[in-house]
């Protein structure tokens, strides 16, 4: 069962934290840190914050994704249409489950993310 206590991100004890770089990257060696606050019981429904340094990936997301960044940029670069979308500290977007991009950091970025894989069911 889910705990009913309020998660605070950043300072209640994190469910989960990974570290990796990130598979077959188109440019640099980015590497990213994960680290999960909250996960529903179903497995369906989590939140945390997400790290990652300079370079390039491609991703299929398997979730639907809100992401507001906290510190740094990313461009996310759209497979299908080839549309780019910048992103800097304070800007929040959302990413549709099956969504086909690349994500771009030049630097540094940081994001808060809540992410979702099957609302129809809950």
């Amino acid at each position: 069962m889910t705990n009913a206590s309020i998660v605070t991100l950043g300072t209640s004890e994190p469910t989960s934290r990974k570290s990796a770089p990130k598979q077959n990257p188109k440019s640099g060696e980015p590497f990213a840190k994960n680290v999960t606050y909250f996960e529903h019981d179903s497995g369906n429904f989590n939140s945390g914050t997400w790290e990652c340094t300079a370079g390039s990936w491609e991703h299929n997301h398997p979730k639907l994704e809100f992401c507001y960044i906290t510190e740094g940029s990313v461009k996310i670069i759209e497979e299908e249409s080839g549309v780019t979308h910048e992103y800097a500290k304070g800007d929040a977007f959302i990413v549709p489950k099956g969504t086909r991009v690349t994500w771009v950091v030049d630097e540094y970025a940081k994001k808060i993310f809540v992410s979702a894989a099957h609302l129809e069911s809950e």
